[in-house]
């Protein structure tokens, strides 16, 4: 397998090849200070504001055109936008000659007065433009609804939301030439399966990057140097890093195996492999589990989907992490490879205490298998959280019942935030299975939580504000659920 030791990109049409340590900067800081490409902003670090938003490729549509996504720049590492392009503010609107026309997102921000102070403006263009490149794609239209879910991951001081939110609303998808029509070349497109189809390996002194081109190699490497860290979208290691409270000196990510970026289903499973981002996993569930699509459109900002992947998530192993109580109600099943072969185990299994997991120092998650919806089934996912968009949850619910009329034949719940991992409540769903659904025996089994779960109080919430939450959810499903049977 061919070997590198370069990581290259385009930036605004333009080829750049980054070689020795400058491939462990974030992309907002290399944009700003080896670029000058400074219209990206760096504000909060930590995928928090938007200001630093950029937009990038790293996929071909079913068009056979660059598929450009909007991204937080700012704990982007370099190493992760191997064979990618990147567009920047600068390069929204179009050069002619000596002058620029502007992008009709550009032009419709000036028409309704959607910039004040201006600090966040290149991050909102380049998120709504984000937005434009997806609805237009599919045929859409860009209501209000969308618009204000494509800018979920941008903060305004100034509070100047509605000019901005107006300035979405009225914009022309006629009007507007795609970035991926507009960058389109076959030339570029060829050179990117080349690039990802190559191994990239920087080594440092005390440090360390690779980015091996198929499985094998990435088992081997694990293998060799069981303390390699494992990097998906960066989404969350990349805030820590950002703040001091981490190195990653040995550094392997797997966005080059292409077998690992395919999301797919037979008739028992939803199989995600361990490169899907929460995007793609949000559009691919959409029709098979839309509870779980509709909790991922307040899930995180487009920004961070577009970046984390669903394995991320798993692996990350927080007990408040959104994703991880539907896949325990689910008996979701991650597969783990190794040199010596495969193995799997079932998710409610997977986790053994805070941030402990069941996995070897040689194994690799390569993919989790989700089992279909069962007829007659009822599912719910319930959060609550400081902010309804973009904020870290204080408790999660999820339930998976199957019905046979009212009888509740399988029963399957879970709470995340009230202890060190995702509790599975099989004492409880014992209870209920059997049983005629009604809310009194739900309000008899919230009634029942303190025996099971024991909540702490930190800075989120109170352990008191966690149990009645808890409680409520319980009633809540309860309600909703019973008005459907």
């Amino acid at each position: 397998m061919k070997t590198t030791n370069t990581i290259t990109t385009k930036i605004n049409d333009q080829r750049v090849e980054i070689k020795g340590e400058n491939a462990f900067m974030t992309l907002g800081n290399f944009l700003r200070n080896e670029e000058s490409l400074t219209g990206t902003k760096i504000v909060c670090a930590e995928g928090d504001c938007g200001a630093c938003t950029v937009l990038i490729a790293k996929d071909i549509d079913a068009s056979g055109k660059l598929e450009f996504k909007s991204v937080n720049s700012c704990i982007l590492p370099l190493y992760l936008i191997d064979g990618a392009q990147v567009v920047t503010v600068e390069g929204i609107g179009k050069n002619v000659g000596m002058n620029i026309d502007l992008h009709e997102v550009q032009q419709k921000m000036i028409d309704h007065n959607g910039a004040q102070c201006g600090y966040c403006t290149p991050g909102f263009i380049c998120a709504m433009a984000g937005a434009v490149e997806k609805v237009k794609s599919c045929g859409g239209t860009l209501t209000e609804k969308k618009a204000k879910n494509f800018l979920t991951g941008n903060l305004c001081r100034c509070t100047g939301y509605q000019p901005i939110i107006d300035a979405a609303t009225s914009i022309d998808l006629n009007k507007v030439e795609l970035l991926k029509d507009r960058y389109h070349s076959p030339d570029w497109i060829s050179e990117m399966k080349a690039i990802k189809s190559q191994t990239v390996e920087m080594k440092f002194t005390g440090k360390s990057i690779f980015l091996p081109a198929t499985l094998k190699e990435a088992l081997n490497r694990k293998s060799e140097k069981n303390d390699v860290r494992l990097i998906a979208g960066s989404t969350d290691i990349g805030v820590v890093v950002n703040k001091g409270k981490l190195a990653t000196p040995d550094t392997m990510a797997l966005y080059h195996i292409e077998d690992l970026n395919v999301i797919s289903h037979d008739d028992k499973f939803i199989n995600v492999g361990a490169t899907v981002t929460l995007t793609q996993f949000e559009d691919y569930v959409e029709k098979h589990f839309p509870e779980m699509s509709r909790l991922l459109r307040i899930f995180a900002s487009p920004q961070i989907k577009n970046q984390g992947t669903v394995v991320g998530n798993v692996v990350n192993a927080s007990p408040i992490a959104d994703t991880i109580p539907f896949l325990v109600v689910s008996d979701a099943v991650v597969e783990l490879e190794s040199t010596s072969g495969k193995r799997e185990v079932v998710l409610p299994n997977f986790y053994i205490g805070y941030k402990k997991l069941d996995i070897k120092p040689d194994e690799i998650v390569t993919r989790i298998k989700i089992p279909v919806l069962a007829k007659n089934e009822k599912t719910r996912l319930y959060k609550v959280s400081m902010r309804k968009d973009l904020d870290i949850s204080a408790v999660t619910f999820a339930a998976r019942i199957v019905f046979e009329g009212k009888k509740m034949t399988k029963v399957a719940i879970a709470l995340g935030g009230v202890a060190a991992t995702v509790v599975r409540l099989s004492d409880i769903e014992a209870k209920l299975t059997g049983k005629e659904f009604s809310e009194k025996v739900f309000h008899e089994a919230a009634a029942s939580l303190d025996q099971y779960i024991k909540p702490l109080s930190d800075l989120r919430a109170s352990k008191e504000y966690r149990m009645l939450v808890a409680r409520n959810y319980f009633k809540k499903f309860a309600q909703e659920v019973g008005g459907e049977l």
